[in-house]
């Protein structure tokens, strides 16, 4: 990895240290994770600090991780909510007044990083594209490769607030009372069977 890259800072941290919590993390360093990074550090940059911004990802590969490590929103808390739209983008904006800033890959400017471009429009395959090497594109890249523009919130704005719940007549769980009278599981949306020595009663408490 580039030496002039370690003692920058990104995301209020040196670079090398971010680079060890997305290892910790991922147990390798996921390129997609380290693009992110940057990403993050952009909005961060961009709606400044001491606001207390919620985050909208738009894909649900590596950039939610990254959001999660480097900022207080997670999926867990409510604050980021995740989009399957498989754009490379996130937004970090005010939950008050509504206003942000959105972030993206921009494919034109990759394209200055043949070895970026080729790996996110999966021109190339792994064993062509050692990690090492896209590594080196991505941390040289930086946010070079990034287009942002600020923006008001028009939807998804709200935090979620957790529902009533009741307790499934069928199944004996609580779930959540929006559901219906039963739960989704036992209404024939499960998305799992018992196995058969659980639904002999044995081995399952």
């Amino acid at each position: 990895m580039p030496t002039s890259n370690q003692q920058k800072i990104v995301c209020g941290r040196p670079l090398d240290e971010c680079l060890q919590i997305i290892e910790g993390f991922h147990n390798w360093m996921a390129p997609g994770l380290v693009l992110g990074l940057f990403m993050v550090d952009r909005a961060r940059n961009l709606i400044g600090e001491g606001i207390e911004a919620d985050a909208i990802v738009e894909t649900r590969n590596c950039l939610p991780d990254a959001i999660q490590l480097f900022t207080p929103c997670t999926y867990g808390n409510g604050w980021m909510k995740v989009l399957d739209w498989d754009k490379f983008a996130l937004t970090l904006y005010d939950r008050f007044t509504l206003n942000g800033y959105r972030v993206w890959l921009n494919l034109d400017k990759a394209k200055a990083y043949p070895n970026l471009y080729n790996w996110y429009q999966r021109l190339v395959s792994k064993k062509e594209l050692p990690l090492d090497i896209l590594l080196r594109a991505i941390l040289n890249a930086g946010d070079s490769v990034l287009s942002s523009a600020p923006i008001v919130m028009t939807n998804l704005s709200r935090r979620g607030k957790k529902a009533k719940t009741r307790v499934c007549t069928r199944c004996g769980e609580a779930y959540g009372a929006h559901q219906g009278l039963i739960c989704a599981a036992c209404a024939g949306e499960s998305y799992y069977q018992l196995a058969q020595s659980c639904a002999r009663n044995v081995a399952c408490q």
